[in-house]
């Protein structure tokens, strides 16, 4: 039986003359928030620009895309009504002079907390959750994804673009993120133990609200029996955000199969290497954290399906993922094809163009 896993993808609400965040009215929350389909929930998020799509628990690639792809669909047939396009993208491409807020209790205190970081945080996400059976082998997990982070990011880039202006990276997101308190590449945890004792000892700081404020790249969830990792911007089509599911899933399930095989790189070196993915994207090279070197993108990819591979096959997910990958090295990701946009009308270009493939496969 199928390891199951569920997704979570942030976007914005764009104006399609400005390409800026558009705050939802009552009237338009309601309807997107209303709308009951099965396989996905809508959310409000930090912003009252934003929106979050959450997936129920797949088993498999059809169930996930099939929901996302009426999900996007449906809410774009509702945006189009009100004149507003989606937008899924790691950053806003323009900021506005004032930044509106969901209202609520929780999103009241992050802004109290850290007023300047709320009134900027124009970033989103795909984060995607893995089941583990329990908080060990969810340690075990953590481990061995950790060397696998920064090839995520980078290949889940999405982000080139920040307030008007390229910023020469591929994820901006991943970079506007490392302001928050508690980021980057995790630690290695030897037990359970050890990494609840690192969470307490974090929530003692005071420097964080609560443990949903640790903003390492992958986590074990907080809510849920998963392993969550958040290293992606928020992906342009439905198929990337799951391509990248399965992706993790595989690599999650052969650390559960070798004991986990933590990579054992210290966390600064790694950031490096996610510092240096969120700027590469899938162009450059990486730093290899075995060979303690830089090689191109192809080789860390390959090196991914070296080791993730058979569960790949086994869970019948080998071509989709191949077909992901493959579409890579054609035709880049997301933030290759914003920086095309770009260059081809500025923002209102690529806002517009990235709605065309918002409710794509």
């Amino acid at each position: 039986m199928n390891r199951t896993f569920g997704i979570e993808e942030e976007f914005f609400l764009a104006d399609p003359a400005t390409a800026a965040p558009v705050p939802m009215s009552d009237r338009l929350s309601s309807q997107l928030l209303g709308l009951d389909l099965p396989g996905t929930t809508v959310h409000r998020e930090l912003l009252a620009s934003q929106l979050e799509i959450v997936t129920g628990i797949c088993a498999s690639a059809e169930e996930a895309l099939e929901a996302l792809v009426r999900r996007r669909a449906a809410i774009e047939r509702i945006c189009r009504e009100y004149h507003v396009l989606p937008f899924a993208s790691g950053t806003a491409l323009q900021l506005t002079s004032a930044t509106d807020f969901t209202t609520g209790q929780r999103y009241a205190t992050i802004h109290e907390f850290v007023p300047g970081i709320a009134r900027e945080h124009f970033i989103n996400g795909l984060h995607i959750h893995v089941h583990i059976p329990d908080a060990a082998a969810g340690v075990r997990a953590l481990n061995a994804l950790r060397g696998w982070l920064p090839l995520i990011a980078g290949i889940g880039a999405n982000s080139p673009i920040w307030n008007g202006e390229l910023t020469g990276f591929a994820s901006w997101r991943t970079v506007h993120y490392r302001r928050w308190s508690a980021t980057g590449i995790p630690p290695v945890f030897a037990t359970v133990h050890e990494y609840q004792q690192r969470v307490e000892d974090m929530i003692a700081s005071r420097a964080l609200l609560d443990p949903g404020h640790i903003s390492w790249v992958a986590r074990l969830s907080v809510n849920h029996p998963t392993i969550e990792v958040r290293a992606a911007d928020t992906q342009m089509t439905a198929g990337e955000s799951v391509a990248l599911s399965l992706l993790i899933r595989a690599i999650v399930d052969t650390a559960s199969e070798t004991d986990g095989s933590a990579v054992t790189a210290a966390s600064e070196v790694l950031d490096l290497g996610l510092w240096q993915a969120a700027k590469s994207g899938v162009e450059g090279t990486y730093f290899d954290s075995e060979s303690r070197t830089s090689v191109p993108v192809k080789v860390v990819i390959q090196r991914v399906l070296d080791y993730a591979g058979r569960a790949l096959h086994r869970n019948g997910n080998e071509q989709f993922v191949a077909n992901y990958l493959d579409s890579l090295a054609t035709f880049g990701n997301g933030a290759t094809r914003q920086r095309e946009s770009w260059n081809q009308g500025g923002a209102k270009q690529v806002a517009a163009d990235a709605a065309k493939l918002f409710a794509q496969a």
